[in-house]
């Protein structure tokens, strides 16, 4: 995805090697080759992982899907 499509408070697919599976995020900032989102909704599995990180995390652009 394209940086310049990036919106901040829309909802995106995303993925991190933090996390097992795809996660739903929204975002907060966006950064030069990455943007802060918030984990909306995330597998179980990765539950645990979202809340140590207080639900937010750092994803490269290319990471981020509609």
């Amino acid at each position: 995805m394209d940086i310049t499509n990036i919106a901040i408070g829309k909802r995106y697919k995303c993925s991190s090697p933090l996390f097992n599976q795809e996660f739903t995020g929204i975002v907060e900032k966006v950064y030069d080759l990455s943007a802060l989102v918030e984990v909306e909704s995330c597998e179980e599995k990765d539950i645990e992982k979202s809340e140590d990180l207080n639900k937010r995390l750092v994803v490269p652009i290319s990471s981020i899907c509609e």
